[in-house]
């Protein structure tokens, strides 16, 4: 019994002395980074988020070879192919393209970035169903967007087959100096360079949609990088100290970045951010106090309207209702 009691203080004081350093590090975050000294130098500040991130964000950026592009099907609207992009000769980062008919070089352009469990071909309703994205791609191609959706390092192996542990490959990353996340937001810029390059998109339209690590991948692709117009974030903006998962958890981020300065870095572009009133993962409040935070950034440089935060009624899920991709669409005009 002695025993038990010694460890439950032990535990008690490291949750004490987190909770304490929690709130140090929250004044030291106000030092470094307000909306008015974001306004002052937006470029350093970007800089040291794609430091916080790591490797490879600090590298030349790498333009991929195409190493396949294949028409997998046709209907009236778009084309879609399955498209492989190879970087340094050695990973080949796969997706759907989905490719409109008619006046491809005047659309929008999208990437659609699915969540945990997912592949491309589930949130394109692929195979007809799409769970909780709710036919995310169709709704955006169904408007007249060219969307592409990536593969990222997060499908389930026990329905996809080929095994990996992500958190494993993230902490082999991060010893060396950084992580699944930088490395996957690296191959996304790559693919935007490629799009831009080779594919003739229309580059002052550029958006990205996503779902849950999707809506994670969404926010910190449209932070780092200034050519995205705009951005729908679903199901994922949250407190990231209460939600502290190992592969979006950084070295220094409470001192620095948590996920309301991330977003607050794409002010003054356009920014929807959705969350269910009945999510099963993430609390609704939590998102509104980080909303909360958001917002100074969007009045101080004079464009609140360029900000969207919507509670939906629904769980962890893409909102069936249009408030989100009306905005979308409207800021990619």
């Amino acid at each position: 019994e002695g025993d038990a009691k010694a460890r439950e203080e032990y535990l008690d004081g490291i949750q004490y002395f987190l909770q304490r350093k929690r709130e140090e590090a929250c004044a030291q975050r106000k030092n470094f980074i307000s909306p008015i000294q974001y306004q002052a130098n937006s470029e350093k500040y970007r800089q040291k988020l794609k430091e916080m991130l790591g490797f490879p964000l600090q590298e030349e950026q790498s333009i991929p070879t195409l190493a396949q592009k294949t028409l997998v099907a046709q209907d009236k609207n778009v084309k879609i192919y399955r498209m492989q992009l190879v970087f340094w000769n050695t990973i080949t980062f796969y997706g759907l393209y989905f490719e409109q008919s008619e006046d491809t070089k005047i659309c929008p352009f999208i990437f659609a970035l699915h969540g945990g469990g997912g592949t491309p071909e589930l949130c394109s309703s692929f195979h007809k169903n799409s769970g909780n994205y709710h036919h995310l791609v169709r709704r955006l191609t169904d408007r007249g967007a060219n969307v592409f959706a990536p593969q990222l390092l997060l499908w389930d192996p026990s329905v996809y087959g080929t095994e990996f542990n992500r958190h494993y490959i993230d902490g082999k990353l991060k010893q060396l100096g950084g992580s699944i996340t930088a490395l996957e937001l690296y191959f996304l810029r790559g693919s935007l360079d490629y799009f831009i390059r080779e594919e003739s998109i229309a580059e002052e339209k550029i958006g990205v949609a996503g779902l849950s690590y999707g809506g994670m991948y969404a926010i910190h692709f449209a932070a780092i990088e200034p050519r995205i117009k705009a951005c729908y974030s679903c199901s994922w903006l949250n407190d990231s100290f209460t939600h502290s998962w190992p592969d979006w958890s950084y070295l220094n981020a409470q001192n620095t970045f948590t996920s309301a300065e991330t977003a607050a870095m794409i002010a003054p572009r356009a920014l929807v951010v959705a969350m269910g009133d009945h999510d099963n993962l993430f609390s609704q409040e939590l998102t509104v106090e980080q909303c909360d935070r958001i917002k100074p950034y969007y009045e101080q440089l004079r464009c609140p309207e360029q900000f969207l935060s919507i509670i939906f009624d629904g769980k962890h899920e893409l909102d069936l209702g249009s408030k989100e991709i009306d905005f979308l669409f409207e800021k990619l005009k």
